[in-house]
């Protein structure tokens, strides 16, 4: 059935089409470029979307693959990612099967270097939550966390410590929460707090 555009809206690789039935469109941005609308255009939203649902995989593909360019990704981060962009879902598990048959996506690998950027800066409790944020098996996240051992784990809590002496005054507890903030377990935290604390004595 014949509908009409009344209102079209670009923000953040989505086109939103408002039509004067009151029914809306969230249009990737790749396939409105393909297919452009206009304001008081006739319009069968229901032949767009068959548009929609026929043209999805290509150009969402190629959005998971500009989006892996940058760095590692887990399978959950390229699904929200082409779901934000209102991606058809079909097609969303389509892109997802490819990269994985081509190993072009794996949570193994995100999750190995995800752990050796964060681990300089945090302890093992914070990555672990954050790999869990992006949808990694617990499995796969105790692996990769596994590659740090807890001497160079406490190494760095120390570093830690060591620089919020200053901070907090030299109080070994309140450095030892600051750094369970961090992700370091208590007992690691606080043992780290006491041995900086008596460096600088």
């Amino acid at each position: 059935m014949a509908d009409k555009v009344i209102e079209i809206k670009r923000q953040h690789g989505v086109a939103t089409v408002k039509l004067m039935s009151g029914d809306t469109l969230k249009i990737p941005s790749a396939l409105y470029l393909e297919r452009k609308l206009h304001v008081n255009q006739p319009l069968d939203p229901e032949e767009y979307r068959l548009f929609m649902r026929q043209r999805s995989y290509p150009h969402a593909l190629e959005a998971a693959m500009k989006y892996l360019a940058l760095r590692e990704r887990s399978g959950q981060e390229i699904v929200s990612r082409l779901r934000r962009s209102q991606y058809d879902e079909t097609a969303i598990q389509k892109v997802l099967a490819a990269l994985n048959l081509h190993e072009l996506v794996s949570d193994k690998r995100f999750a190995e270097q995800w752990v050796h950027s964060r681990a300089r800066k945090y302890g093992k409790n914070r990555i672990a939550q954050e790999l869990r944020m992006k949808g990694v098996s617990g499995e796969e996240a105790r692996a990769a966390l596994d590659t740090v051992p807890e001497e160079e784990e406490y190494r760095r809590c120390l570093e830690q410590a060591k620089k919020l002496l200053r901070k907090f005054q030299n109080d070994p507890k309140k450095i030892a929460q600051s750094l369970s903030r961090k992700g370091y377990s208590w007992t690691m935290a606080r043992r780290a707090a006491e041995e900086a604390a008596r460096e600088e004595i």
